[in-house]
């Protein structure tokens, strides 16, 4: 059976509804995983559905690791809600909004990047992304080897310093030690926006904070929430463990929003 024929019932429950929103991670989800974080881009069927929902929902947005800039300029689409590193900043008003308890975090990270840049091994890629920053290693000739040498270093070096690390899909990330994550980012978009109905869709670790809030919010009747995960070679199983839907890679992704224009469409007539 499809995801449409064994979730009938949840789903119907959407798009009955409003007001609707959309929220969705980028990498994996909405752009296929590539080598290196700046060759990734939203798939052309993506971008075009994004756009055609953001018309009728009451919010369509983007929750990233990523900087809310990159999220921005990568995404293209003015009608978009754009939160980046994880819910630490936003970009409102064209420019970048950062949460101040991470702020004040930006010497530290820069001192751990600094004890960190020498001790990478071949082919990693470190990304500053400014309240955050990545450990990608992914080009690496032996990811599984590269893994077990690195995270003792990563969590070492971030502990020292006042940080947290944690891991994406052949990525070590540092943050700043403060409670907000994906999950709390949908959390606040669902209240800010007076969602009446809300979807989270997502591939990865960092990922499952928002499917699991997701998942809560639903369970407490607070909003209508449906999360789903993609599930595709490489998926965590935290992310199927949190998710209410699972839909087959970005193609899946892409499936699953011209559903959902749809079905928008059809209950408008």
């Amino acid at each position: 059976m499809s995801w449409r024929e064994d979730n009938q019932a949840l789903l119907a429950g959407l798009v009955a509804r409003r007001p609707l929103g959309l929220v969705s991670d980028l990498d994996g989800t909405l752009s296929q995983i590539v080598p290196t974080p700046d060759a990734a881009t939203l798939t052309p069927p993506a971008r075009a559905l994004l756009a055609a929902l953001a018309e009728r929902l009451a919010l369509v947005a983007l929750v990233s690791g990523r900087a809310a800039l990159d999220l921005r300029q990568r995404a293209g689409l003015s009608t978009l809600v754009y939160v980046g590193n994880h819910g630490l900043e936003r970009w409102v008003n064209d420019q970048v909004q950062i949460r101040p308890e991470a702020e004040a975090y930006r010497s530290a990270l820069e001192t751990t990047l600094g004890e960190l840049q020498p001790q990478l091994l071949p082919d990693m890629l470190l990304e500053d992304k400014g309240v955050t920053a990545s450990l990608h290693y992914r080009q690496t000739a032996d990811p599984v080897a590269v893994h077990r040498a690195m995270k003792p270093v990563v969590d070492r070096v971030a502990a020292a310093h006042g940080l947290r690390a944690s891991e994406g899909r052949m990525i070590f990330e540092i943050r700043p030690p403060v409670e907000i994550d994906k999950g709390t980012a949908f959390r606040e978009l669902v209240t800010e926006y007076g969602l009446a109905a809300a979807i989270f869709i997502g591939d990865d670790t960092t990922d499952a904070d928002a499917l699991r809030a997701a998942q809560a919010l639903r369970q407490s009747g607070a909003c209508y929430t449906v999360a789903v995960g993609v599930d595709a070679p490489g998926t965590p199983d935290v992310v199927r463990a949190a998710s209410d839907v699972l839909v087959p890679g970005v193609e899946g992704v892409e499936d699953f929003l011209a559903w959902l224009l749809d079905a928008l469409s059809a209950s408008e007539t």
